[in-house]
């Protein structure tokens, strides 16, 4: 049957891939030495806001996520219906940018794209398994693995748009024995203690080189008691420095970030910043993912020393398979000229 899109095929699209991706890599890279360009021709400190590169990449990934999802339909799905798929993505975004169901432009623009190439990676996960039943497992890990890689750059995406969009920031005053609301935050807490102490060798007329302040409190979400944590504010006199530790939880589905921007021990009161961020994890799973696939698909894809025979004319296309179907030939070439000269000799 004769191909009615021709320019659909695997190849093509893998390539309008790498140009797109080298052009989100250009203009990430053109951002990250514009300071330094700067700084080097007219000495001025320049600082570029993740703005800047959010409205200029917008259009790159979502073109890239797009040619993500036709590569991975491409050969495993009907080439009529790619097209109206891929297609139909691109409206649902422009339909969402247009009437913001989530309020919030990049994750209505971003939600769909991303979803349909997520599902459209598990269809082609799905259709090696269904199309590849005889095949080795290590060839089927092989296949996989990329496909592993794939979905962790769709996560990590993922987990950008939804963290960066998401995230909750407030900050608040607490005294002791306190119970205090941070705004448009699900998060309360409750001072318990405020201790201070010296540490480290005397220092001038200090009693040691550092004086910490040890904030212990009680986490409430919702108004239930949730965690206790706690952060450090130090005053450093011998480097005349002064810096604070954090508390940091990694939930499931968020991570809560606090740390204390000032204290008065003579109010008895600290100055606290609290951060939310959903669906972090999407992020870090997209992470592990791709770190997985790389080494998978390092180890299934060196090449055995012997060929197997059945899955060389099982397979003819891989390079391993090839030469042993040369060799096969080489032989049995070389049998009939042997044949042949034994009867030309009688």
């Amino acid at each position: 049957m004769k191909n009615k899109i021709p320019q659909l095929t695997a190849s093509n699209t893998m390539l309008a891939t790498v140009v797109t991706f080298l052009l989100l890599a250009t203009i990430i890279t053109m951002g990250m030495l514009t300071p330094l360009i700067a700084k080097l021709t007219s000495g001025v400190e320049l600082s570029l806001e993740p703005s800047y590169f959010n409205n200029r990449t917008a259009i790159p990934v979502a073109i890239l996520m797009l040619l993500l999802s036709t590569c991975m339909l491409v050969g495993y799905t009907e080439r009529k219906y790619i097209l109206p798929i891929v297609g139909a993505s691109a409206l649902v975004s422009i339909l969402f940018a247009v009437i913001s169901p989530f309020g919030n432009t990049p994750m209505d623009i971003a939600l769909p794209i991303l979803i349909v190439t997520l599902l459209a990676t598990l269809y082609r996960i799905l259709g090696i398994y269904a199309k590849n039943k005889d095949t080795s497992t290590r060839a089927k890990i092989r296949k996989l693995s990329a496909h592993v890689i794939h979905i962790g750059i769709i996560l990590i995406l993922l987990g950008i748009v939804l963290s960066s969009n998401m995230k909750m920031e407030s900050s608040a005053v607490l005294g002791t024995n306190e119970m205090v609301a941070f705004d448009g935050q699900h998060y309360q807490l409750v001072v318990n203690s405020m201790s201070s102490y010296y540490s480290g060798e005397a220092y001038r007329t200090y009693q040691g080189s550092s004086y910490t302040t040890e904030v212990v409190f009680d986490i409430y979400k919702n108004g239930n008691y949730f965690k206790e944590g706690q952060v450090n504010y130090i005053t450093d006199f011998k480097w005349g420095q002064t810096y604070t530790t954090t508390y940091i939880n990694r939930g499931l589905t968020e991570e809560l970030f606090i740390a204390p921007r000032a204290i008065s021990e003579s109010d008895g009161q600290i100055d606290l910043y609290m951060r939310t961020v959903p669906f972090i994890n999407c992020l870090w799973g997209g992470m592990y993912l791709m770190v997985i696939g790389i080494i998978a698909l390092f180890f299934t894809d060196r090449r055995h020393e012997v060929p197997d025979k059945d899955a060389s004319d099982r397979n003819i296309s891989g390079s391993s398979n090839v030469d042993a179907i040369y060799d096969r030939m080489f032989e049995q070439e070389l049998k009939k000229r042997t044949v042949k000269k034994t009867k030309g000799k009688r």
